[in-house]
Parts: structure tokens; sequence; C-alpha cells
């Protein structure tokens, strides 16, 4: 028979979800959208935030709207790169083809001469 005491205390009746424990602090103010719809809104934030006169506000947003700057242009670097790559491997795809089919056609051509130069 188990100890019970060695389980720790649980509520059974519990209303309130465990998500809730997270959101209490800061009541849902999370910006959501896209990445470049979150850089326009941080900068507006923190163009808010400069007239009403909360410099530190301000800076904290300009640092965040700096951040997801930082990112948009990673991943535009990175999907440059990305179709470079695919460009180049299609472009020596494409010469490979090129050069197998010239080879084929070299070696056909040389068969048909050794067959004429035996008759």
């Amino acid at each position: 028979m188990k100890n019970k005491r060695s389980r720790p205390f649980r509520r059974i009746n519990s209303t309130r979800s465990h998500s809730d424990n997270f959101n209490n602090g800061n009541n849902g103010a999370r910006v959501k959208g896209s990445l470049s719809t979150i850089l326009e809104k941080y900068k507006t934030l923190a163009k808010d935030a400069s007239t009403i006169g909360d410099h530190i506000g301000a800076e904290n947003y300009l640092q965040h709207a700096e951040h997801f700057g930082r990112i948009i242009n990673e991943r535009n670097e990175r999907n440059e790169n990305f179709q470079l790559n695919i460009n180049k491997k299609l472009e020596s795809d494409d010469n490979a083809a090129e050069l197998l089919e010239k080879d084929e056609s070299a070696s056909e051509s040389a068969i048909k001469e050794s067959n004429t130069a035996e008759i």
C-alpha cells in the first residue's frame, strides 16, 4: 500500500488553468503579428512614448524595433543566399546536362565513324 503523504498536495477542484500563471503580469500587452508588423508597432510605440515624455520607454521600444529589424535583415539575407544557391545548382545541372548531351553525341559519332571504318 502506497503512502499517501509522499505525494505533493494537489487541489482537486481548481478552476484556474495553468496558463493563467504566466498572464498575470503583462495583461496581454504582447505585440503579435508578422515581423514587419511588429517592427512598425514598436516604432509607433517608441514615437508615442517619446511624445508624452517617456524617454526611457521610447528607448526600450526602439531597442525592440532594432532587434526585429535585425531579424528581418537576417531572414532576407538567408532567403537571398538560398535563392542564389538554387539558381547556381540549376545552372550547374543545366550545364551538366548539356555536357552529357555533347558527350553522348560525340560518343555516337565516334561509334558511327568506327563502324564505317570497319566496313
